[in-house]
């Protein structure tokens, strides 16, 4: 269908940066990223014009609104960490306003985001359903990989974002206001960064319809460890969340586990074991770490390349493997 009739300009990316086709799927979602920077649409768009990057995405959304096409919509774009999701996914990169933080994005991004995802929706004929899983059609990056994208903030407004394209497909500018949840409930959304911080956070809790100074003592309460120890996750669990992007990372990560009561070391190792960081002795091979490359263990660009080379192997050599496993 090549690209929205909204966007700015075109920007191509590197055909090494793509995958034609979508492997027989068909488009039913959106995944939004955010750039983990303040760009214009154009300025993204050529960092996916390196053939080296291995990454790309179908659109980028400038700090100014502005759209920019980089991978036609026939084909699936890397972008997610996920070759299933991007097979079925408009995937779309949208500048934030300012670096660090909880990478807040602009009142025109956030705009040109909603206008974009009702078009895609209005053309391909589904609607934005976010359930917090890879099952719904508005979908993470973070579902896919352990990454802090799309950042706090914008994750804290997926929902937002389905009500709101939604209530402009059935004709309305009025979201539909979710059924509402328990105070457990949001306290622990508050937790895994849905509401973003201070207050940004007490605002958006009271617009939303909840006590905030109740949910901020259940969420307290939980941080320091005071819930009931059989209601505590076994290591395995925790580690999985923390791959998942619940629990943050570096000492922000330590400190919330070691909070909850948790042994952060422990939990460490545990997640080291499940991305394939093993001791020299027990390396695997590059054909094996490629392979798990292209499945989205190991996330993109300077992440992937700094993951790659604090676990001893050769960035360049897997990049090579990669690169010819995907033609």
């Amino acid at each position: 269908m090549g690209f929205s009739s909204l966007i700015k300009s075109q920007v191509l990316a590197s055909s090494s940066n793509y995958t034609q086709g979508r492997k027989g799927y068909k488009i039913c979602k959106i995944t939004p990223h955010h750039m983990a920077g303040v760009l214009s649409g154009a300025q993204c768009a050529r960092i996916f014009q390196n053939p080296s990057r291995q990454a790309s995405a179908n659109y980028c959304i400038g700090n100014d609104g502005d759209i920019v096409g980089c991978v036609d919509e026939n084909n699936r774009a890397w972008t997610s960490s996920s070759s299933s999701n991007d097979c079925q996914a408009i995937t779309i990169e949208v500048s934030n306003n300012k670096t660090g933080g909880d990478w807040t994005i602009s009142d025109k991004a956030w705009n040109a985001l909603v206008d974009l995802c009702v078009d895609i929706c209005k053309r391909y004929n589904f609607r934005l359903t976010y359930d917090g899983t890879k099952n719904g059609s508005l979908t993470r990056h973070n579902m896919f990989a352990n990454t802090n994208c799309p950042g706090r903030y914008l994750q804290s407004r997926f929902q937002e974002l389905a009500n709101t394209v939604n209530a402009r497909l059935d004709g309305s500018s009025n979201p539909v206001t979710p059924s509402k949840k328990s105070n457990e409930e949001i306290a622990q959304e508050v937790i895994n960064g849905a509401w973003g911080n201070g207050a940004d956070r007490k605002n958006r809790l009271t617009a939303a319809g909840y006590n905030y100074d109740a949910i901020q003592d259940l969420v307290n309460q939980k941080l320091s460890g005071k819930t009931s120890t059989p209601s505590k996750k076994s290591n395995e669990e925790i580690a999985q969340e923390v791959i998942n992007g619940a629990w943050g990372n570096g000492a922000d990560r330590k400190n919330r586990l070691t909070a909850a009561g948790y042994d952060y070391s422990a939990i460490q190792d545990i997640v080291n074991k499940k991305l394939g960081v093993t001791s020299s002795s027990n390396k695997k091979s590059n054909e094996t770490i490629a392979d798990e490359v292209i499945k989205g263990l190991w996330g993109n660009g300077a992440d992937r390349k700094n993951r790659l080379t604090a676990s001893g192997y050769d960035y360049n050599s897997i990049q090579a493997i990669v690169n010819r496993k995907l033609q």
